[in-house]
């Protein structure tokens, strides 16, 4: 399976312009990534930061490239990221429920069920989505905001992997965290850098972010716990419900 996957990587040809200006934006990328560490989840803002040259280069819709990349590496990390958003690799019936302690020592633990998510930070704030609205509680102001998802399509991490150079991403195989396996995959970024991603084999989530600096090992935050509960006996962790007394900012109201 590997060496098929090698041999149709090494027929693909991506336009040159497209891969000088991916290079370009994701340099700039880890330029502002770098510069910011108060983010615990600092992938996001190194896909989104790269999306806006990436997603610029219309050569890349054609229906040629499109084809010539649809079994690679990168479209693979893209289908683990459209996997992760909507949640179809967890069963219906079931919550999956991630604890992580961040870069502060804080416990973070998150639930996921379909396109439903909740993430309560120790510290009193959370956020919860079903889907269609997004609402964030922070305790120290007291404010509950609601807002509308105005992104219901591919996540952006899908979008900027699908597209992304396939010498760059390289399968590490299977890795063991927390006595589960995870399909690790490692990404090139410079000679100097690289990014490592982590995902559960049986749900596909994201589970560990490792970024190697000249052979150096930096991590956000660390898995804690990662299992499963009933959904049906949990349905109000996903309801958009503000704290009693909160000051709600709702914004899906015109």
């Amino acid at each position: 399976m590997r060496n098929k996957i090698k041999q149709e990587l090494e027929n693909i040809e991506i336009p040159k312009e497209f891969e000088l200006m991916s290079q370009k934006g994701i340099n700039k990328a880890y330029s502002e990534m770098n510069n910011n560490r108060k983010k615990s989840k600092w992938l996001i803002g190194f896909i989104a930061s790269a999306a806006i040259l990436l997603l610029s280069i219309g050569s890349l819709s054609t229906p040629v490239v499109k084809a010539s990349i649809q079994n690679a590496l990168n479209v693979i990390l893209a289908d683990k990221f459209q996997n992760m958003e909507n949640g179809s690799e967890i069963p219906p019936e079931e919550v999956l429920v991630s604890v992580e302690e961040n870069i502060n020592g804080e416990l973070i633990t998150t639930y996921n069920s379909g396109s439903q998510e909740r993430t309560e930070n120790e510290n009193g704030d959370f956020s919860v989505s079903d889907g269609k609205t997004i609402a964030s509680y922070t305790k120290n102001d007291n404010k509950f905001l609601i807002e509308t998802n105005d992104n219901p399509g591919p996540p952006i991490e899908s979008k900027i992997f699908s597209e992304f150079e396939k010498e760059k991403i390289q399968s590490l195989g299977t890795k063991k965290i927390l006595d589960r396996d995870a399909e690790v995959y490692k990404i090139t970024i410079s000679n100097e850098e690289t990014l490592e991603l982590w995902f559960d084999k049986t749900t596909d989530v994201l589970v560990r972010e490792v970024q190697i600096i000249n052979g150096k090992t930096y991590e956000e935050g660390k898995l804690i716990s990662l299992k499963t509960i009933d959904k049906k006996s949990n349905l109000d962790l996903f309801k958009i419900e503000a704290p009693k007394e909160a000051n709600i900012i709702d914004h899906t109201k015109k």
